[in-house]
């Protein structure tokens, strides 16, 4: 088993997308999980027998719903036809350790490998707690993916590695863009030593879910809000872009698959990480009814959900003047807000 671990928005369902389209010739399954109550990344791994994915949201498997990690790896390995091998992309806001400890006491699965992807530019823009929890996602890894290289300058790109170096002295290092690592660096390289796992202390997280109730066990130190929309409605791409520009220093990270009437026969596929945007549009909807759905991460209380919902209903097509409506020309689109 690996675990796929990093901060919101490193590029660990790039990874993962890149692990199954691997020549391995392995059967592997997928944990993938988000703490919201949309999966937007279980949306993005592609071409995945339904048998092979399996889909943890509306909490986190470091804390909240670990029972469902543990049942979703019972009934893989009891199956008739089991697995040879199994990922788990973890939360953006999990801690890793955590997760290992809940993994250590099934016996039935190993630990191959704990692999951290880091935003090589965003990683020196977290502050406070949210620093505190990047650097546990890296103290737990025993191979760390510097991804997003072609966005820094090369001493930008030594300070990180002097990060990670300073977190796990002999922490195997593989610098990329577009998280394009050999398959041969990332599977079947060697048991992780899960000693580690119980000699790192640990930061807790706490995520708050909009309508969720606290929970009381855990002392939580770091906070996050998240706030999902979902509608069938087709949007305006240009209203759109407004709402992304407009969203406040406070969302870490936006990701989401509209349904434009900009090019209504495709997924667009959203994703914001700071102050970064990429519009890409994606596979035909074909049988899939069309619909947006959209999840947002902020500090806690660091956006209004009322004002939110507002804005959202504004980027609406119905809504839009017949002006902000027009065929899309491009398949990508890259942007900075704010």
């Amino acid at each position: 088993m690996t675990i796929l671990t990093g901060f919101l928005g490193a590029g660990k369902t790039t990874l993962l997308n890149r692990i199954l389209h691997s020549d391995h010739g392995l059967r592997i399954a997928v944990l993938v999980n988000d703490f919201g109550s949309i999966n937007i990344d279980s949306q993005l791994v592609v071409e995945t027998d339904a048998e092979d994915m399996v889909n943890l949201s509306n909490g986190c498997i470091c804390c909240t719903i670990q029972g469902d990690l543990l049942a979703a790896l019972d009934k893989l390995v009891r199956r008739d036809d089991p697995p040879d091998y199994i990922v788990v992309e973890a939360s953006g806001v999990a801690d890793p350790i955590d997760i290992g400890l809940t993994l250590r006491a099934v016996s039935s699965v190993r630990i191959d490998s704990v692999i951290t992807v880091i935003d090589a530019e965003q990683i020196y823009t977290l502050q406070h707690d949210y620093a505190v929890l990047a650097m546990n996602q890296v103290g737990m890894a025993d191979i760390v993916i510097i991804n997003k290289i072609d966005l820094v300058t090369d001493g930008q790109l030594q300070r990180v590695r002097d990060y990670v170096h300073r977190i796990v002295k002999d922490a195997r290092i593989l610098e990329t863009v577009q998280c394009q690592v050999p398959i041969e660096l990332l599977l079947n390289v060697g048991q992780y030593d899960d000693q580690r796992i119980l000699t790192t202390s640990t930061q807790d997280v706490h995520v708050h879910e909009v309508g969720a109730q606290d929970h009381s066990h855990h002392d939580h130190s770091l906070i996050f809000d998240t706030w999902s929309w979902v509608n069938k409605e087709p949007v305006s791409l240009k209203a759109l872009q407004r709402f992304i520009k407009s969203l406040p220093a406070s969302v870490y990270r936006a990701k989401g698959v509209f349904y434009l009437a900009d090019d209504p026969e495709h997924r667009a596929i959203l994703q914001v990480v700071g102050r970064r945007v990429n519009l890409e549009m994606g596979e035909p909807w074909g049988e899939t009814p069309p619909s947006s759905q959209f999840v947002l991460i902020s500090a806690h209380g660091g956006v209004d959900h009322e004002v939110l919902q507002e804005q959202m209903t504004n980027i609406l097509a119905c809504n839009a003047s017949k002006t902000d409506i027009e065929r899309l020309g491009r398949k990508i689109l890259s942007w900075l807000r704010g």
